[in-house]
């Protein structure tokens, strides 16, 4: 079981309230000290499951603390005794209240994301470089090459972003997470469209053919790699080859659209890019799913919860555009082709 130390520096008059509003919660230990005159600081340690109710709880009763509530949550290696020596939250739940699903917090979670979704010199050029060496595979028909373009996998950050902006029904990360991802598929674009310009590329290799073209089992994959990521990142697992499964659904069609294009085979880019469209909502669906399922919700501060509507909004976008877009697979607009002979 993940453990969580929670850190609350608050002003000393209101420690007492503090105290009493996580005091009905699980918890596993809960101390204070005074810093000074008008500061305390109150710790509690629990798991990662119940951090986030903990840390709600705090922000709604101290709102009015203003500037002087600073709310810190730490990850703890170990602590004695353990929660398997008879602390076991789940054994002194209170109320009777369902034990939460085990995860990280939502502000571990957009911590992590926000850090996935900046846009910096290194995750550009591991983007290029991914590009790179997808081109190379492509190309020469080389699966092995292929699959060592995906371990780089830049694309994961910003479409998990998407997933959670849209579940949380946050702004300023969807639009950071939509920029980053325009950022570095359109280098990633631009990288194979130059390279479909200059050398010669045969868009009936199958490594190419098969990514002009959207079936069922594009759908599929990309659904699983969209879940599977959203749920490595919800649980605190890592995302190393997660990110290898959401990259084998995006920058192959990508790279393919971007040389299929370059060589002058507009037909053919056009087929990739209805893939990597398809690829990219399935990816961002899936994502926000598995977010609610794993009780993601939109941050609470005053009792009210701002951001469901929105929330809402965007996860009914997803599905009409994936709708859509699975009607022009089954109606011929992205009906698989047959390699030529």
């Amino acid at each position: 079981m993940a453990t969580r130390l929670i850190e609350v520096f608050l002003p000393a008059d209101r420690l007492e309230l503090a105290r009493s509003a996580v005091s009905s919660l699980d918890t596993l230990s809960i101390w204070s000290e005074k810093l000074s005159s008008d500061q305390s600081q109150l710790h509690i340690l629990t798991d990662s499951a119940s951090s986030e109710e903990i840390t709600d709880t705090l922000r709604t009763v101290l709102a009015d603390s203003g500037d002087e509530l600073r709310i810190v949550s730490l990850p703890v290696e170990a602590s004695i005794p353990s929660a398997a020596d008879g602390e076991d939250i789940a054994a002194s739940s209170h109320n009777g209240r369902k034990r939460p699903v085990s995860r990280v917090s939502r502000e571990e979670l957009y911590e992590d994301v926000s850090e996935m979704v900046q846009t910096s010199g290194p995750n550009l050029g591991m983007t290029l470089l991914s590009a790179i060496v997808a081109t190379v595979g492509l190309a020469r028909n080389n699966v092995a090459v292929i699959i060592g373009a995906m371990v780089i996998a830049p694309l994961l950050g910003p479409n998990v972003g998407l997933s959670l902006a849209a579940t949380l029904g946050d702004m300023k990360l969807g639009i950071r997470a939509l920029r980053e991802n325009f950022i570095r598929i359109g280098a990633a674009m631009l990288l194979a469209l130059a390279a479909g310009m200059l050398f010669n590329i045969d868009p009936s290799i199958p490594e190419i053919f098969s990514r002009t073209s959207v079936g069922t089992t594009d759908l599929v994959i990309a659904l699983a790699a969209g879940a599977a990521g959203a749920l490595a990142l919800s649980t605190g697992a890592s995302t190393t080859l997660i990110g290898v499964m959401v990259a084998a659904a995006l920058m192959p069609p990508l790279v393919v659209a971007g040389l299929t294009a370059g060589h002058g085979d507009l037909h053919s880019a056009l087929g990739a890019l209805h893939l990597l469209a398809v690829n990219l909502i399935s990816i961002n669906l899936a994502g926000v799913i598995v977010f609610l399922i794993m009780g993601f919700r939109p941050g609470r501060t005053d009792g009210s919860s701002p951001g469901r509507a929105s929330a809402s909004v965007a996860a009914a976008f997803w599905v009409i555009l994936l709708a859509a877009l699975t009607i022009l697979v089954f109606t011929g607009g992205g009906v698989e082709q047959t390699l030529p002979i």
